[in-house]
């Protein structure tokens, strides 16, 4: 009988012990509660940012020129290991980003594009973001290098050549001109050099309003622009059996940016019904 006084005593106790503790920071059944939900979302703020981009003799440039398809803005944070990537179409700037844990971070911007090597800026340490705010970044400029090299080979298929005659299973071409139009711009006046091998041949200087007649460029040579403006371009090829656009290739073309080659053989068709060819 004892030891059952004494089981119940012990019992009255703890239950007169947790009903002492209060109600403080207890839901209706009396169990203790977080202030904060744990579901309870965190605290955001946004960033915005402008950027223009130049040549790396600090002429402006459009996106276009050198191929750039987005810039990313990497926020890191200053005091965990964790961060937030923004990212905004290159023709709009500015741009403001999705919500971001407020804290303060470091910024770090780049330019992408699908052939381009990715151009950097400037970082901006010590960014703050607060709580239902939105942050200036500072504007910044990305100096890509807006240059490139176009390579370039005509074919007219099916035929074996494109300068033999039709007898000797040819394309019968007998002269060339080629204009080529910067998009959304003039003509391109650019110098091309013919080549076999490491054999030169020559070269054919673009002239859009007169352009001058060469030789029959045959399949196996290389026409090589080695430095021009990079951007997307219309190049227009006509093969002339006598005085008669016969053969005809217009095609468009993106020359890269960084100094990078474009390379492409262009595939010219017979313009059936044309009289004379």
């Amino acid at each position: 009988m004892w030891f059952r006084v004494v089981l119940f005593t012990a019992v009255t106790a703890l239950t007169a012990l947790v009903a002492g503790a209060g109600c403080g920071g207890c839901d209706d059944g009396g169990f203790p509660t977080d202030a904060r939900p744990i579901d309870a979302p965190a605290a955001r703020g946004t960033v915005s940012l402008a950027w223009s981009l130049t040549d790396l003799a600090g002429r402006p440039i459009v996106c276009d020129d050198v191929g750039a398809n987005f810039v990313s803005v990497e926020l890191r944070s200053l005091s965990a290991l964790s961060g937030s990537v923004a990212s905004f179409a290159c023709g709009n700037s500015p741009s403001t980003s999705s919500p971001i844990e407020v804290g303060t971070y470091e910024a770090r911007f780049e330019l992408h594009g699908q052939a381009l090597t990715a151009v950097t800026a400037p970082s901006q340490p010590g960014v703050v973001i607060s709580k239902d705010q939105n942050t200036e970044l500072a504007p910044v400029t990305f100096a890509v290098d807006n240059t490139g090299k176009l390579v370039l080979a005509l074919v007219a298929p099916p035929s074996t050549s494109n300068c033999k005659p039709a007898s000797m299973l040819g394309a019968g071409i007998t002269g060339t001109t080629i204009t080529l139009v910067r998009n959304g711009g003039g003509c391109a006046p650019v110098t091309f050099v013919r080549t076999r091998g490491a054999t030169p041949l020559g070269s054919y200087s673009v002239n859009c309003s007169s352009p001058q007649v060469a030789s029959c460029i045959e399949n196996d040579e290389t026409l090589t622009v080695s430095s021009m403006s990079s951007g997307g371009y219309t190049i227009h090829v006509r093969g002339k059996i006598g005085a008669v656009d016969c053969w005809a290739n217009d095609n468009t073309l993106q020359v890269p940016a960084q100094g990078k080659a474009h390379t492409e053989t262009l595939n010219l068709a017979f313009r059936s019904g044309t009289p004379g060819c």
